[in-house]
């Protein structure tokens, strides 16, 4: 990607309609189910949205659910502009994003500092980019809902390791990552898969600042690839990808796989083409299991874990049901990588004897 193309995204992004507000619990009030109003202004939301802001109140889904299905529409109403009402002088702030064409807020993000625009993002990446010597290599973003966005960059002089015979992979790439209420830094690393000449991208956080103030930014400026975080983040990636290799996946194991993919967006016959968590269920209870979620953590399947991982960064990278900007690519790269990360379910040791 080079500069002309970075800056016609970036203006894409910051020109859209939508608008955003930081607002405390009890500046949110609830017309209905689907409605609410902020400030002047009345917005439609989704039922997820609405989930957002009942957490933020302080509303548990259970409680939501119980007055909805007991007092109706009006009973739910009631009960969370009671909790918005009530909720301290001092609570902590939402963000709502709403587009402004459709009259509706798309999403809720709760904030631990000050909210951070989208053009302190784009401003603080370019100063990243510069200080540091990295280009922009693409950018993603929220096609709808949440308010996402993803900025991959390569080093100018890029520096690739070796893990395996035929896995070759770039060590030191950074990404940024951005929601309104928070920016988040790490590295990535991009597998040069040599069978089919494709490439594979999975991204790990290491470092965020959650205010646009100077000292919070700042931080995060001074953070460059040979940086102690980000080296201790490679080890444990290569570690994890060789034990990996070894280690035969669960049947539970390949169900995270698909239901990161379910949870993306994914029906269960398109999942199952990707990772075949149940086929594998299927076939261990025809042969008279009793597959529970224990029963699941003991059962081999027929792939390791490094396959299943390959499977979904590849599905990430190079599908074609998402647009090239979609955010979900990014967010399914860095679920790969988390679940790549965790305690195996099977344990397979080297033996050199």
């Amino acid at each position: 990607m080079d500069t002309t193309e970075f800056n016609q995204i970036k203006q894409e992004v910051l020109s859209r309609p939508i608008c955003y507000r930081e607002l405390e619990a009890k500046e949110i009030i609830a017309l209905g189910e689907n409605h609410y109003t902020v400030g002047n202004a009345t917005f439609e939301v989704n039922p997820d949205v609405a989930r957002e802001i009942d957490l933020f109140a302080g509303i548990k889904s259970g409680q939501s659910e119980l007055a909805h299905d007991s007092y109706g529409e009006q009973g739910l109403t009631n009960l969370r502009n009671f909790f918005g009402q009530a909720a301290p002088k001092k609570s902590k702030r939402i963000v709502l994003a709403a587009d402004t064409q459709s009259k509706r807020i798309v999403d809720a993000t709760p904030i631990r500092d000050r909210m951070i625009t989208p053009e302190v993002f784009f401003d603080f990446a370019e100063m990243f980019m510069d200080k540091n010597r990295y280009l922009p290599e693409r950018v993603q973003y929220a096609q709808t809902g949440a308010e996402e966005i993803s900025i991959v960059m390569k080093p100018v002089t890029e520096r690739y390791l070796s893990f395996t015979k035929d896995d070759d992979f770039l060590a030191n790439g950074i990404f940024l990552f951005w929601t309104p209420g928070e920016i988040s830094l790490g590295n990535y690393y991009e597998r040069i898969v040599c069978s089919n000449g494709s490439t594979q991208l999975s991204r790990r956080a290491i470092a965020k600042a959650f205010s646009p103030e100077t000292k919070d930014l700042g931080r995060l400026l001074n953070i460059t690839a040979s940086s102690s975080p980000l080296k201790e983040n490679r080890d444990q990636m290569l570690t994890s990808a060789r034990m990996a290799i070894e280690t035969t996946a669960s049947v539970y194991e390949l169900g995270r796989a698909f239901k990161m993919l379910t949870q993306h967006g994914l029906d269960d016959q398109t999942a199952s083409q990707v990772i075949p968590y149940l086929q594998a269920r299927s076939e261990y209870e025809n042969a008279g299991y009793h597959m529970n979620a224990k029963m699941e953590r003991l059962a081999m399947s027929d792939r390791t874990m490094w396959e299943v991982f390959n499977l979904l960064t590849f599905f990430a990278t190079h599908n074609t049901v998402w647009a090239p900007q979609d955010i979900r690519r990014s967010s399914l790269m860095e679920a790969s990588m988390n679940l790549l990360l965790r305690e195996r379910d099977i344990k397979e040791y080297f033996n050199i004897f």
